[in-house]
């Protein structure tokens, strides 16, 4: 058993103190005990229940590896989104039933360009590798774009796909939103957050005399009508009402000063002081970022907050942020308002967090596996095998290196 510097010291002052004691009168006053050390703060909530999880087959044993332009999206409305190359290097999406494991529908590269022209865009394409799955909704947010022709401009939009059964939500034109100078070929837009409120994008084009030039625009969710637009900042993530954000110095810059702008107008809500450099994410009350040490601030001011040493990437979910200590081998948890960070009652041995869904569950990656953990430390699944893609309303997905997907279900 190895001895730790204090315990050792502390046995080194005991044993000279023994002997000083040795050589005083009897009538010296005796020397009171020493109280017995507190045993560390954890923290003693109540416990998450087992989930019990048993592999649903996926008709077809599909993999999406190819050409790192295929993805597993996550779980919404009880189907498995996942996008895949198709013809003439066009993305296409799967959807898959959460309990069945058979595919529930899928749209493909003609229904793709069909839902452009459908749109009012013209000739053109849906890039489904660009989009996002909504948090706490149904939808899965794309953006679309049209080929010029003679009659029709380049145009930029988004999509709105409904994850129950494919049909379109909504459709938004984000042309007239980014400026008479932008060169209408240029415009690449990606889909960063979607929130039950708010969705929001970051849109990267040239003007036409061709300097770069970023645009961040945010929709509203349900209804696709475009809320404002805003050069020179870079969108992170939804977090309640504020969106964060970074101020760039040129386009392109994955860096620069910490902000948080209101969702529904942009304003600046508040900026994080003098701290600069880039957000990690977060979806509710707190959001982490890298500044350059990694920093909780409130997703409501701004305000930093003291949360402790933080010694790997933090992952913020809506009620608390979690991340690793490597020395204790803890899992630490901290929530908004709590006087200190508070570590599991169990030790832990695994390489990052890496997500915490919707029940709370803390997603542990340890090699090539993924285990759930609640906040006391404790396991609640049998490791599975491959990284973490989602999961929601009892169903969880993994996909190993070689792109095999895992679809898992309460057993």
């Amino acid at each position: 058993m190895r001895i730790g510097k204090a315990l050792w010291a502390g046995a080194v002052v005991a044993a000279v103190t023994l002997g000083m004691a040795g050589c005083v009168s009897s009538d010296a006053d005796p020397v009171s005990p020493s109280p017995e050390p507190e045993a560390a703060d954890v923290y003693s909530g109540e416990p998450l229940p087992e989930l019990p999880l048993e592999e649903v087959p996926l008709a077809g044993d599909p993999t999406y590896a190819e050409a790192d332009r295929s993805a597993v999206e996550g779980i919404a409305a009880g189907r498995l989104l996942a996008t895949k190359p198709g013809d003439v290097n066009v993305i296409m999406l799967d959807a898959y039933d959460t309990s069945s494991g058979e595919l529930a529908w899928d749209i493909t590269t003609g229904e793709a360009a069909q839902l452009v022209l459908d749109a009012g865009f013209g000739a053109g394409r849906v890039e489904f590798a660009a989009g996002a799955l909504q948090r706490g909704g149904d939808l899965y947010v794309a953006p679309l774009f049209s080929n010029a022709t003679a009659s029709t401009p380049y145009r930029s939009g988004l999509i709105a796909v409904n994850a129950a059964d494919g049909s379109v939500a909504w459709t938004a034109d984000l042309s007239p939103h980014l400026g008479d100078d932008v060169d209408g070929i240029s415009v690449h837009a990606d889909v960063v957050d979607a929130s039950p409120e708010t969705v929001i994008a970051n849109v990267e084009a040239q003007t036409t005399q061709g300097e770069r030039v970023s645009v961040a625009i945010a929709l509203d969710a349900s209804s696709g009508e475009v809320r404002w637009a805003e050069r020179g900042v870079v969108l992170s993530s939804v977090a309640g009402d504020v969106v964060t954000a970074i101020r760039t110095a040129s386009p392109g810059d994955d860096h620069g000063s910490l902000v948080g702008l209101t969702a529904s107008t942009g304003e600046e809500a508040w900026s994080a002081g003098d701290a600069s450099g880039e957000w990690i994410g977060g979806v509710g009350g707190l959001v982490a970022a890298w500044t350059p040490e990694a920093a909780l601030f409130e997703s409501s001011t701004g305000a930093p907050v003291d949360a402790g040493a933080i010694l790997s990437a933090p992952v913020a979910g809506a009620d608390f942020v979690a991340w690793l200590n490597p020395d204790d081998q803890a899992l630490v948890t901290y929530t908004g308002g709590d006087e200190r960070s508070w570590p599991g009652a169990e030790q832990v041995a695994a390489d990052d967090v890496v997500a915490i869904d919707d029940a709370g569950y803390v997603w542990l990656a340890s090699g090539a596996q993924v285990t759930a953990y609640d906040r006391t430390g404790a396991a609640r699944t049998d490791p599975l095998p491959g990284a973490f893609a989602g999961a929601r309303d009892g169903s969880v997905v993994t996909v190993e290196d070689d792109g095999a997907v895992h679809l898992w279900g309460g057993a």
